[in-house]
């Protein structure tokens, strides 16, 4: 007898009773959800995300801000949910906090129109939870195709439910170009992020995303789509000895490198006597090469010295310790690296060190987050710099930041 196949509420054809085993498992390593049911001679067969509950929203957060755009905000998140819904998967957009505690993955969401930046802005925030390699390899790709720059950062936070908050700031562009031109090339590429989230383990589960007739005329002759992939199989068994060794993979030649960068933001507070100047930003160090970077050890130089305090997530080497940032039952985080780091200091040095041993692996980055810089007596006519430089003293290496933080503070005429 033949066993009926069904995709959701839809028939997708017939196979033989004998074949049921092993179309199980096939297609359940395939991603499938797959039941069989013998009785009413029937299979049925779900997306990967059925029964998944992903929350979507805005980020409420985010206090009022004048170049938010809310309504663009909204339409992207429709967008999103429309996608993700078409993948099998629960997607709620709400305006509350309360229904992420009940989800499998909760995406928060902010858009902003900035005036004076040149190109768009995707930062990511997550947890431990909630982006793996996979997901941040796919969001800078998709940042690279679209042409916005990408910025990532892991928090620890109390939340022991998975998720992500992204937020974009774009340059000064009208609400309709803005949807034709990068709004719904940035619902798309989100909603890829968030697949990627769930199949780094199981790539093959996203064939059960799809409708199934689609990918099956792709990998299957028929009259209907007259695709045939026996030429390029016998194209690859005809493939001469003597060319076979063209297919090898290059040796790879070791290498220890990094790349370190700074992004900040500057704020200034206008007062009565003086202006107040502050700038919050994070330190990037991404190893780019093949050996694994171990302990860096980071020197922040500062002129002039007596006007500019360093300061953020560090603690004193005393401290550290107890006050620490417990993962994995290890204390994580970053402490100031000498007993005297205040009188350092003052003479327009600053360094920091991990508070547990620290390795970066290839392609992975590392980041002091949370720097805050403040410029105690702005003077006319000064010039405000800052510079980082990380050493890895095991693998005898120094690198200098690619950028520095230089301020001009010129009198108003």
């Amino acid at each position: 007898m033949d066993i009926k196949v069904e995709v959701g509420e839809k028939g997708a054809g017939t196979i033989p009773y004998e074949s049921l085993p092993a179309f199980t498992y096939l297609f359940r390593e395939l991603g499938f959800d797959v039941q069989p049911d013998t009785e009413n001679r029937k299979v049925q067969l779900s997306s990967a995300l059925h029964g998944k509950r992903i929350v979507i929203s805005s980020d409420y957060d985010v206090k009022y801000n004048t170049f938010r755009k809310h309504l663009l905000e909204r339409k992207v998140l429709e967008y999103i949910q429309t996608f993700l819904s078409a993948c099998g998967a629960k997607v709620i957009l709400i305006d509350e906090k309360k229904e992420s505690e009940r989800a499998d993955f909760h995406v928060c969401f902010s858009l902003f129109e900035i005036p004076g930046i040149k190109e768009p802005i995707l930062e990511l925030i997550h947890n431990s939870k909630s982006a793996n390699k996979k997901v941040l390899d796919i969001f800078h790709y998709e940042c690279t195709r679209t042409g916005t720059k990408f910025k990532s950062n892991e928090v620890v936070r109390s939340s022991s439910n998975p998720f992500i908050n992204i937020q974009i700031m774009y340059p000064v562009i009208t609400d309709e170009d803005f949807w034709k031109k990068i709004g719904e090339k940035y619902a798309m590429s989100i909603t890829i992020g968030i697949l990627a989230r769930f199949y780094e383990s199981s790539p093959l589960s996203a064939l059960s995303l799809v409708p199934i007739e689609i990918f099956s005329n792709m990998f299957f002759h028929s009259e209907k789509t007259g695709v045939n992939l026996e030429p390029a199989i016998q194209k690859e068994k005809k493939l001469p000895e003597k060319k076979k060794f063209l297919l090898k993979k290059p040796a790879i030649t070791k290498r220890k490198e990094a790349a370190v960068f700074l992004d900040y933001h500057i704020f200034i507070e206008e007062l009565e006597e003086r202006n107040k100047i502050k700038l919050i930003g994070n330190l990037h160090i991404k190893n780019i090469g093949t050996e694994v970077l171990r302990n860096p050890v980071i020197c922040l130089r500062s002129s002039p010295s007596e006007s500019i305090k360093i300061s953020g997530q560090i603690l004193p080497p005393n401290v550290a310790e107890t006050l620490g940032v417990m993962k994995n039952e290890e204390t994580q985080g970053w402490k100031y690296m000498n007993d005297e780091w205040f009188e350092e200091m003052e003479k327009g040095e600053t360094w920091i060190c991990p508070i547990q041993s620290k390795h970066i692996n290839p392609r992975q980055t590392e980041s002091l987050t949370n720097l805050q810089i403040s410029v105690l007596q702005p003077e006319e006519n000064s010039n405000i710099r800052v510079e980082a430089f990380v050493f890895f003293k095991e693998q005898d290496l120094e690198i200098s930041s690619s950028n520095q933080i230089s301020l001009l503070l010129t009198k108003k005429q």
